[in-house]
């Protein structure tokens, strides 16, 4: 059965379709995460707000195993 799955071939449309349904997801929890953890990011100045911002919205199935902030 397991060789069937891999030997599927997908389409550009079938492929983007699941890049979308599990992007969305991943980065709607990213930005919960963001929201309910933001207090560092009053103290940072700049670009390393918007790149502490991203970090966080991409690393949060890290930062929730390690529970860590971004600096």
């Amino acid at each position: 059965m397991l060789t069937k799955l891999l030997e599927r071939r997908l389409s550009i449309r079938q492929l983007m379709y699941s890049a979308i349904a599990g992007g969305i997801p991943y980065f709607a929890i990213g930005v919960i995460w963001l929201i309910t953890h933001d207090s560092h990011l009053g103290d940072l100045p700049g670009l390393d707000r918007v790149f502490s911002t991203i970090g966080q919205i991409v690393a949060w199935p890290v930062l929730i195993i390690a529970d860590i902030q971004l600096r």
